[in-house]
């Protein structure tokens, strides 16, 4: 089933097999939009389009492309840990695989292109969707006085880790994220927030997919 490198990469830090799991449900979820700018990427490419997210505790995730009509996908992923779908909207089908544990945690990697399951001490998984700043300040990074970015005054945080310098842009006294950064030698790809709010929790978005052919992953 064709879907978009997106998510296929996310999906990646999960392993598979059988797994039973118990979870809190959580009163509130975050949910945020984010747009990708980078040289390597066109800005009318698909690759660019905004995608939503959702996140609330430890199990549940969500990530939603847009359409891609050009290859026939409209990508979806749930995860209500241990249990995850790699849907495509538009076919109706849906690949479902089943996290190995020990510690089921859905994961939302900011930079995940280069992530595997296998991955797990690299650092730069810790970097999340959802957690951005927690991981900043976690590592010791302060906040300066950063540029103004879309109109916002922001507060900026730097972190060297590996062969990678992150930055994180907030803005408001609650401090939410307006771009995260990564400069990795010549490559640099930026993380536009467009959302980012905390909403009361919908089991509905992290469920079972209705009206789809789901098929184990093998």
């Amino acid at each position: 089933m064709r879907v978009g490198i997106f998510l296929v990469c996310l999906l990646g830090t999960i392993t598979l097999g059988q797994a039973a799991s118990t979870q809190t449900t959580p009163a509130m979820m975050t949910k945020l939009v984010v747009r990708l700018q980078s040289p390597e990427v066109p800005e009318a490419s698909f690759a660019a389009q905004p995608k939503t997210m959702y996140r609330a505790g430890t199990g549940y995730c969500r990530i939603q492309e847009l359409p891609d009509s050009e290859h026939g996908v409209h990508g979806l992923l749930v995860i209500s840990e241990p249990d995850a779908w790699l849907i495509n909207l538009l076919t109706k089908t849906a690949q479902h695989q089943v996290d190995l544990g020990p510690t089921f945690n859905c994961r939302l990697p900011v930079f995940a292109d280069d992530m595997k399951a296998s991955d797990a001490g690299n650092q730069l998984m810790g970097l999340e969707f959802g957690r951005e700043l927690a991981y900043f300040r976690e590592r010791g990074a302060t906040p300066r006085d950063g540029p103004t970015l879309q109109g916002k005054t922001t507060k900026s945080y730097t972190l060297t880790i590996r062969d990678s310098q992150l930055l994180l842009f907030t803005n408001g006294t609650l401090e939410r994220p307006v771009a995260v950064a990564r400069q990795r030698g010549s490559k640099r790809e930026v993380y536009w927030y467009t959302t980012y709010e905390e909403l009361p929790f919908e089991p509905k978005l992290f469920a079972k997919p209705d009206g789809v052919k789901v098929e184990d992953a093998k």
